[in-house]
């Protein structure tokens, strides 16, 4: 059961689901932390103070006007402060009447050495005591910068300390253009910055808690009907894929959508198509390259029957020719010239070893040293061993970089070699013969030199002929190459390259 479940919820669905989800729970949390960080900012920024700072601007330029008109007096202008300051249960001067309250805005009017002229709060702030030693820091410091003349509000708000009220003040001119004295307001019951976000929190909870579940709900059903379209293109293309790895290469997708999947599956299929070309190609290939090598095993057994028949001709028939002529003449002398006969004889031996050699010959090139299992290069060093023996040949043999390679390469070579010597002995008229085999990471190279009379390959062939064609096949069978450089007088070079990849 659980590993059921792990295997559905490990599908692409529901991880596109998971990660709209995600998504809609950080969009709501980082609105809510930016909106909580906004107010915190708000709060410990120069802002508020600066509006209050403002305010204290607009009432000086409005109690700059009260003092300038002959008709004003103290009582109006106090009448007009509790009435900015939302006062509404003040008591009045003459101490009659009516319920004190906690005004939510101080306003305080100061003369030109900072002391209090008059007040919302005339109980808490006593006439003529100087504003500074009253309230909390850094009103002194503001109230000094409006009596120097400063007017900008960004420089005449602050946060109190350390109680963290907006304060502000202002500068009061008169008709003359006269400092007059300071306006100085003071946000008394402004909430302090835990105490709000305490007030605040159970707001929070109750609007950010269902609106994070009611989202989470929306995206869940949002991204699972969204998804769903993706993951069925999704397996669709998973499927094709492990069919077409599975040897299948009949599977297609369609999709005709515009989109990154519908490009991927019609690449898909491109690819598809390219595979099965290919693969028909492969097997036409395969088919040929098999008719190819029967034809070339074929064409080695008629190559190695014709060499077969030549050495035969060449050597050992020519023997035996001789015996039986030289038989006839001993026959015939034996009666009346036995001397002679008796020399006839012993030239009938001499033939007769002559064919035995080359019969022998003719066995060890049949079954070359290479089939006992040892490779190329011992089988080689056999072979010039035993030229140098039967035949005399003087055969220098390099091997650099001496390995194993497959049989046919070996067995190629080796009868290429094996030609080439053999034509090194009949036609060049030198006894002495370079021999260089080296293998490399991707093929091997031979190469077979002599010194002797040479001759000119465009020239009409002659017996030897059969075999450069039969080594030229030799190696063109196994994708390789056979060069020969020769001129008369010049000696002969073969160059063969065979490739093991």
């Amino acid at each position: 059961m659980l590993q059921t479940l792990r295997r559905r919820f490990a599908s692409i669905r529901w991880k596109l689901t998971a990660a709209f989800m995600a998504v809609s729970l950080l969009l709501v949390l980082t609105m809510s932390v930016i909106f909580l960080g906004g107010l915190i900012f708000i709060l410990n920024s120069s802002l508020l103070p600066t509006a209050v700072a403002e305010s204290a601007r607009d009432l000086a330029t409005l109690v700059g006007d009260e003092l300038a008109d002959p008709q004003g007096n103290i009582d109006q202008l106090i009448d007009r402060l509790r009435r900015l300051s939302g006062s509404q249960g003040l008591p009045d001067p003459s101490g009659q009447g009516g319920a004190e309250v906690e005004e939510e805005l101080l306003i305080v009017l100061l003369d030109r050495e900072g002391r209090i002229l008059r007040s919302t709060r005339d109980l808490e702030l006593p006439l003529g005591q100087p504003i500074a030693a009253l309230e909390p820091e850094p009103a002194g410091v503001l109230v000094e910068l409006a009596l120097g003349g400063l007017k900008d509000p960004s420089e005449l708000g602050a946060w109190s300390r350390p109680d963290h009220q907006p304060i502000g003040v202002a500068p009061i001119f008169g008709a003359d253009g006269e400092l007059d004295g300071v306006i100085y307001l003071r946000i008394v019951n402004f909430p302090k910055l835990g105490v709000f976000i305490g007030a605040l929190a159970p707001f929070a909870l109750s609007l950010i808690v269902p609106w994070l579940i009611i989202s989470a709900g929306m995206a869940m059903i949002y991204s699972w009907l969204v998804g769903r379209g993706f993951a069925r293109r999704i397996v669709r293309l998973t499927e094709a894929s492990i069919d077409l790895a599975d040897g299948d290469l009949s599977k297609r997708i369609e999709d005709p959508s515009n989109d990154e999947l519908g490009q991927l599956g019609r690449q898909f299929n491109t690819m598809a198509d390219q595979l099965s070309a290919n693969l028909r190609s492969l097997r036409m290939l395969a088919e040929r390259n098999a008719q190819l090598a029967e034809q070339a095993a074929l064409l080695a057994a008629v190559e190695e029957r014709n060499r077969l028949a030549r050495e035969l001709h060449d050597s050992v028939s020519q023997e035996l020719f001789s015996l039986t002529l030289l038989a006839a003449a001993a026959q015939r002398t034996l009666e009346q010239q036995p001397d002679v006969a008796a020399t006839r004889l012993h030239e009938i031996e001499a033939s007769a070893r002559r064919a035995l050699e080359e019969t022998r010959s003719i066995i060890f090139a049949l079954r070359p040293a290479i089939l006992d299992g040892r490779g190329l290069a011992p089988a080689l060093r056999d072979l010039t061993t035993a030229l140098g023996e039967r035949q005399g040949l003087i055969i220098k043999l390099e091997i650099v970089g001496e390995q194993r390679i497959p049989l046919e390469h070996e067995q190629a070579l080796f009868r290429i070699v094996q030609e080439a010597l053999a034509n090194v002995s009949r036609h060049s008229g030198v006894r002495t013969a370079d021999v260089q085999l080296h293998y490399h990471d991707t093929g091997v190279t031979l190469e077979v030199c002599d010194q002797g009379r040479g001759f000119d390959p465009q020239a009409r062939r002659d017996p030897r002929a059969f075999g450069l064609q039969s080594m030229t096949e030799r190696a063109q069978v196994l994708g390789g190459s056979l060069q020969l450089q020769s001129e008369p007088g010049q000696g002969t070079k073969l160059l063969v390259q065979l490739p093991l990849a």
